[in-house]
């Protein structure tokens, strides 16, 4: 077939069966696929979710032109697991020079998902790849095990030359000390968000605060969920050194002073004079009691969850997990709020894929108990909310957990839909004040952010 007259699809070699299918100019398909691949959202967590790149592969696989038409939009990401996939995507480059200006994140891997393995072609990408992708803004490294010599120094000192990194992910890797962490980020000198999640450490020790990275001024978004202490006192001293203005963290229910939840509260102190908004991401392990909250002595909230230092603070999102018990510290979390300048709480609860009508019941069942709704709608009442808090700026989120479900979703089961018509009930009757000031706002979760779904 003639590719400059026209693109037929995957059927039409079976004309004789049937009426032929119309064709398309070549040009007219390639803008529809540029036009989707324009939409491609590629903050999405989960990159299977994302609309856009679901359609692209999908327009991939209708016949072998448009998998050209799409080539160089799916490498926009790249995947590197081993050092054979580094060796092909650098003889691809020297081939396709086009391509250089196409990838935009790099993800580097140890293996299969899940598992933990030696990530020794991260030093065989620096080297080999450093300046040869002058677009690249994102690296991940993902289910990797890096200990000590695995990758040499020198090599890490290449990615340098990759002037337009600005994001570091590390998820799921085990690190042998927070020192290479400092060098990673010392590496990138244009990085200014930074993210981990599920890290540990071999080695206990804490980095020098005089070896800091001379980069940490240009970090101004942190993200740190269940991470080893000695990375978690990194970021601390990051945080110090900085100007964050964007800060995630992962919250322990444990009471314990010297819990998971006391460094929490260490990390939200050091961001307290430039945080704008904040993420706590609490851990549903280690549910709390909410006698236990209101005792006179040792509240968790008020020891981990303390944002009275914030006077910068401008939104607040709260992440839940199943079975939502961390309900109960919200209206303590938000009654020690004082900046001047906040406008927005954000509450997130993720249902479980298997479970959603389950999930909606314990999340119905947790909203209602103890007045918990009234005591957020006095709060929202003071007058420090009152004037500064904008239209709709009190949001209650739901997300499938490891997938995207809409509320006002038309294919939405009957028994969902009148549990989530309850969900909208009961915050209404319970938060008249709230309600009739027209802040209140139910929203959908796409990729790690936040969509309305309400009517105006």
């Amino acid at each position: 077939m003639d590719r400059a007259e026209s693109i037929t699809a995957a059927t039409s070699e079976n004309s004789s069966r049937g009426p032929s299918i119309p064709r398309l100019p070549v040009e007219v398909c390639e803008r529809i696929i540029d036009s989707i691949a324009a939409g491609w959202d590629t903050r999405y967590a989960d990159a299977k979710g994302e609309p856009h790149l679901t359609t692209l592969t999908s327009c991939a696989l209708v016949c072998q032109d448009w998998y050209f038409l799409t080539w160089y939009h799916l490498r926009q990401r790249i995947h590197l697991r081993d050092r054979k996939d580094v060796l092909s995507l650098s003889k691809t480059l020297r081939a396709k020079p086009r391509l250089r200006e196409v990838i935009q994140q790099v993800f580097i891997s140890g293996g299969s998902p899940g598992e933990r393995q030696p990530i020794r072609h991260l030093g065989t990408f620096a080297a080999m790849l450093a300046g040869k992708a002058p677009r690249l803004s994102s690296i991940t490294i993902e289910d990797a095990e890096w200990t000590i010599g695995m990758v040499r120094m020198e090599d890490i000192g290449f990615l340098a030359l990759f002037s337009s990194i600005s994001t570091l992910d590390l998820s799921n890797v085990t690190l042998s000390s927070a020192a290479q962490l400092r060098h990673l980020v010392s590496a990138l000198p244009w990085l200014s968000e930074l993210w981990c999640f599920n890290v540990d450490c071999s080695q206990k020790q804490h980095v020098s605060p005089a070896s800091l990275p001379l980069n940490c001024a240009n970090l101004d978004n942190l993200n740190v969920r269940w991470v080893a202490p000695a990375v978690e006192d990194l970021f601390v001293q990051i945080s110090r050194a900085s100007r964050v203005r964007d800060l995630g963290i992962g919250v322990d229910g444990e009471l314990d002073p010297s819990s998971a939840a006391s460094r929490s509260q260490t990390l939200l102190d050091a961001s307290s004079t430039s945080a704008e908004t904040v993420r706590l991401y609490i851990d549903p392990s280690s549910p709390v009691r909410d006698d236990a909250i209101d005792a006179t002595v040792g509240r968790p909230t008020e020891r981990h969850c303390n944002l009275s230092r914030h006077d910068h603070l401008r939104r607040l999102e709260i992440w839940l997990e199943h079975p939502f018990a961390e309900w109960p510290w919200i209206p303590h979390i938000l009654s020690r709020i004082v900046s001047k300048h906040f406008q927005v709480i954000f509450i997130v609860s993720y249902l479980r894929m298997d479970h959603m009508a389950e999930d909606l019941d314990g999340l119905l069942a947790a909203m209602e108990q103890d007045g918990l709704l009234m005591r957020l709608d006095s709060i929202m009442q003071a007058k420090r909310f009152s004037d500064t808090v904008a239209s709709r700026g009190f949001c209650i989120g739901i997300v499938e957990d490891g997938g995207y479900w809409t509320s006002r979703n038309t294919g939405m089961g009957s028994a969902l839909r009148e549990r989530h018509d309850r969900l909208d009930e009961l915050v209404r009757r319970k938060m008249p004040h709230s309600h009739a000031r027209g802040i209140l706002r139910i929203r959908q979760l796409e990729g790690g952010h936040a969509k309305d779904t309400s009517s105006p």
